[in-house]
This record gives C-alpha cells, sequence and structure tokens, in this order.
C-alpha cells in the first residue's frame, strides 16, 4: 500500500556541478579495474599453479596413526570428525552432541519500500518523485521504524525478544589427530535440526510448525502479527570428513606452497585428494570469472560518471541528453571489454608469455576485423550515395 509520495526538484547547475564531482570518483572507479584485473590474473595462474604443486606432492595417510615422517608434509586423511562438545537451549528443549549449533531468529515486522522515478525536463533540471510503501515481512534483523519516511502506525518492536547465535566445539578430532581451528571455521554443511516437542518448550505462546520452526506471538502462521518470533535452528553434527592440509605434529596447518599461495582444505563425506584439489581449481576458476567481471563493471561504471558531465550539459533538450547517453554508455561498454581484455591479455604475457602473446593477437585481429568491415561498410553507403547523386 503507497503512504507516501514525495516529489523533488534539482536545476540544471546543480547537476552539472555533482557531475562534475562524480568525474573524480569515475576517474578512480577506472583506474582501479587496472588494478583489480592484473591482480586477479596473477592470483589465479599463482592459485592454479599452487594448487598443482599440492597434487603433486599429497600423501594419503591413516588416520589412526602418526607418522613423524609426514611431519610437515602436505597430506590427505579420511575419517570421522568428533568431539565431546554437548550444547544446550534449555529454553527450546534443545540438548546434543554437536560440532556447531546455530540458532536463527526472525521477527514480524514493517518494512519500508522506495521506489523513484526521474523525469529529465527542458532546461536540463529533473523532476524526482519517491513513492514510499510499506509492507509486513519476516525479517533477521531489527528494523529502525523511526527512520520511516512515514512511522506512524508503522511501529517495530525497539528490540528482539529472542537472540539468534552461533556456536562452535573449541575441540574435534579426526582419529588421532586434533583439528585445528581453520578446519573448524571451515566445515559449514548445515542441517536442519526441527524442534518437535512443544509440550516441553518453556516458552509462552509458542507452537511448532510442521517443519519443525517455533512460532512465538499473539498471532499465527497464517495471522501473523508485528512482534510474532520465528525460531529455527542448524546443526552440524559429527561425521565423516576428508582433509587436505600439512601435518604438524598431531594437528595441521596451511600448506606453503612454492607460489606463495597456502592450501587447507575439508569436505563433508568421504571424498579423495583427487577431487578435492579438482573442486578447489573449479572454485579459483569461478572467483575468477566474477573478479573479471568486476573489474570490467568498475571501468564501465567510471568511464560513465567521467563522459556524465557531457550528458548533462546535452540535457538542456531532454531527448538530446537520452540520446547522448545512450551513445556514451555503448561507447563505454566497448571500450570497457576491449581494455579488459588488453589488461588480461598482458597479464596472461607477465605470467603465461605463451598463452599471454596469443590471447593478444587474437584481440588486435578481432579489432581489425571490425574496423575494415565497418570501414567497407561505410565505403558502400558513400558509393550509394554517390550514385543516387549522379542519376
Amino acid at each position: 500500500m503507497t503512504d507516501f509520495t514525495e516529489v523533488t526538484s534539482e536545476g540544471w547547475g546543480s547537476r552539472i556541478m555533482n557531475s562534475i564531482k562524480g568525474v573524480l570518483f569515475g576517474i578512480a572507479l577506472f583506474l582501479g579495474a587496472f588494478v583489480v584485473l592484473w591482480w586477479n590474473e596473477g592470483r589465479a595462474i599463482k592459485t592454479e599453479r599452487g594448487l598443482d604443486e599440492g597434487a603433486s606432492l599429497v600423501a594419503t595417510i591413516d588416520v589412526d596413526k602418526i607418522e613423524q615422517t609426514n611431519d610437515g608434509k602436505l597430506v590427505h586423511l579420511i575419517g570421522p570428525v568428533e568431539t565431546e562438545s554437548i550444547f544446550k537451549d534449555e529454553m527450546f528443549n534443545i540438548e546434543l552432541n554437536a560440532l556447531k549449533l546455530n540458532r536463527i531468529v526472525e521477527m514480524y515486522q514493517w518494512v519500508e519500500t522506495k521506489e523513484e522515478s526521474t523525469k529529465k525536463k527542458v532546461g536540463g533540471g529533473t523532476e524526482t518523485t519517491t513513492t514510499y510503501g510499506y509492507v509486513k515481512s519476516w525479517n533477521g534483523s531489527l528494523i529502525d521504524s523511526d527512520n520511516f519516511k512515514v512511522p506512524e502506525e508503522h511501529t517495530n518492536p525497539k528490540n528482539f525478544a529472542y537472540n539468534s547465535y552461533g556456536r562452535a566445539t573449541d575441540v574435534a578430532t579426526i582419529g588421532v589427530f586434533t583439528l585445528s581451528n581453520s578446519l573448524l571455521y571451515d566445515i559449514s554443511n548445515y542441517q536442519p535440526l526441527p524442534v518437535s516437542n512443544v509440550d516441553t518448550l518453556k516458552v509462552k505462546n509458542s507452537q511448532i510448525m510442521e517443519s519443525g520452526i517455533v512460532y512465538i506471538g499473539e498471532g499465527s502462521p497464517t495471522h501473523s502479527k508485528i512482534g510474532d518470533i520465528k525460531l529455527k535452528f542448524k546443526v552440524i553434527k559429527p561425521g565423516q570428513y576428508s582433509i587436505v592440509a600439512k601435518q604438524v605434529d598431531n594437528t595441521f596447518e596451511p600448506f606453503g606452497t612454492s607460489e606463495g599461495t597456502t592450501i587447507s582444505m575439508i569436505s563433508s563425506g568421504t571424498v579423495s585428494s583427487e577431487n578435492m584439489f579438482q573442486a578447489a581449481q573449479n572454485e579459483n576458476t569461478i572467483i575468477t570469472w566474477i573478479l573479471r567481471l568486476v573489474g570490467f563493471f568498475m571501468m564501465f561504471i567510471g568511464l560513465v560518471m567521467i563522459f556524465n558531465p557531457l550528458v548533462v550539459l546535452a540535457d538542456v533538450l531532454p531527448f538530446l541528453g537520452s540520446l547522448l547517453g545512450m551513445g556514451l554508455s555503448l561507447m563505454a561498454g566497448v571500450i570497457s571489454f576491449m581494455l579488459s581484455f588488453i589488461t588480461i591479455a598482458i597479464a596472461w604475457i607477465k605470467f603465461r608469455p605463451v598463452l599471454g602473446i596469443g590471447l593478444l593477437i587474437a584481440g588486435i585481429g578481432v579489432f581489425i576485423l571490425f574496423y575494415i568491415t565497418a570501414g567497407k561498410k561505410k565505403n558502400l553507403k558513400t558509393d550509394s550515395s554517390s550514385s543516387e547523386i549522379e542519376d
């Protein structure tokens, strides 16, 4: 439901000044993109080589026997990870042996939505219409309704009646070995822990939903009220795990490679060292492409901000500014793609000379082909126009 609409205006002069200020940030983004792209290629290649090195050195060992000859070496082992830790949540009748236990709390609250639409006006100014709306939804963090545009009749509680938490064991073992804190931290295969016995709950106005989630409040799952609570548990129980790390006496540390990278991995279940290294290589590839896209968009947004004062100047006639904006955005996209491609190619020349030179040559070839094709089309249009004039 719409509760409030606000209309604001900004003059042409003010827009020009703001766009000029944005140029500095745009330049920073544009230059920062080169740093991100260059660093990412070096990181990706070093990580790949480090993993290849680790895969060639790793040795599978017995979890029930400590061999001092393996001390300082990269090892792979599979076995049951166990702990003596017992986690309790007396309020909700939880008590179990586990590696980790999380309590996740959500509260039914008012949420402010905000939609903006900006219209250019003749003369270079703009008129922005902001529409505020208010909906009820479940949220895991406290929403301060005092900051709403219209706080009246949209009041949220000032705090959670029950807090979320995360607990983890201090000590866990795999055979005769003790897990390091870093390996314990990396275990993340949480499973839902349904609450089943409503009669033992020590909380008023509580009920258990079919999914095992605890509902607390004056309302119901189908007719919730502001301030009602939904509460659920997630757990990581002892079980079978596979580890690749450096053995240090009866525990583990990250293994340092000659590339300056480290290797420390833990996976749920019985996983061979080959599959663990392959999964790490796949993750490295995904991260590499994500950071390439981040670098490209940093460059693109930076160029758009650098070009923006020209668009604002042309906005004296809105249609002219819009056309120029579309053209400059397209240009920024093409330039960003080409410069990103060249930066990656040059980085590869440093880290992988043969592949990098091949990539750069291919890129130059594509650019030349594009230029020649565009030139031919332009000549054909010129010849066609000349023929029409002669006729």
